[in-house]
């Protein structure tokens, strides 16, 4: 057992090799992300947010492929400590895990770029309006925030897929559901299990993203959904019904509103 993390050796193993897989691979859950980033944005020189770091690992390769100073901040210990742990293995001296919550505790600086990578939809739906005006007032002149999540109405939405793998599970009638769920609920690497993330989904999508940035004071510069159908056409961008219920993650671009 860990005492610094109240968590197993198991639980910091599977941790360290989760985010140094995000790291060091360009195969991992985040390649839309990287690839996204690759495309239309150059860090070098820049100034970096990584909003919701969790564990690191994309924090990590940003800096690695990208000679830019990074700080990364999330609100669960577990996952800095674990973060931290893997800045010091691979000597990243450039980035900076804090342990911090923006809303309560703003950061007093300015970013070039803000990142959220499959973290908004994590957010309480309170701190959604509040969350994206500090961001955006944390923007430098002509910065920008990008947003990953998986949508609601898409096939991998519910965070579900380790212990049932079934697409669109979130679909499933609640009295089936949560029993399947909480038999087969499991702790994971951070301050909370899978049943409690689950619940704290706030059912992200376009719409609703669209309503949160526009009272935030942002607006859309960019945006990509991915779909299943993208396995077999590249480079379509079907993000109306009925394609919409296939998109696996939407990456978006936001700017201040000028």
């Amino acid at each position: 057992m860990n005492e610094k993390l109240n968590l197993d050796d198991a639980l910091v193993k599977e941790g360290m090799a989760y985010a140094e897989k995000n790291f060091l691979s360009e195969n991992s859950h985040l390649e839309l992300d990287k690839a996204f980033i690759n495309k239309y944005y150059d860090l070098n020189g820049k100034r970096v947010l990584d909003f919701g770091c969790g564990m690191g690992g994309m924090t990590l390769w940003m800096a690695k492929h990208y000679q830019c100073h990074i700080t990364g901040i999330d609100i669960d210990r577990h996952h800095i400590e674990i973060a931290r742990m893997l800045k010091a293995k691979h000597g990243m001296n450039q980035v900076d895990f804090l342990l911090q919550n923006v809303v309560e505790n703003p950061i007093d600086e300015k970013f070039d770029y803000i990142f959220l990578n499959d973290v908004a939809e994590h957010i309480r739906p309170d701190y959604l309006v509040p969350i994206f005006t500090q961001l955006g007032k944390q923007l430098k002149e002509g910065g920008v925030i990008f947003v990953s999540y998986p949508p609601w109405e898409g096939p991998y939405a519910s965070h579900l897929n380790r212990i049932i793998p079934l697409p669109w599970s979130q679909k499933l009638p609640e009295f089936i559901l949560m029993p399947l769920l909480k038999k087969r609920n499991i702790r994971l690497v951070g301050e909370s299990d899978l049943l409690g993330e689950y619940l704290q989904l706030n059912h992200l999508n376009h719409s609703m993203l669209k309503g949160i940035i526009t009272e935030a004071g942002l607006h859309i510069e960019r945006r990509l959904s991915h779909s299943k159908v993208n396995r077999v056409i590249k480079g379509l961008n079907l993000n109306f019904w009925p394609f919409k219920f296939l998109i696996t993650k939407e990456i978006v671009a936001l700017t201040v509103k000028p």
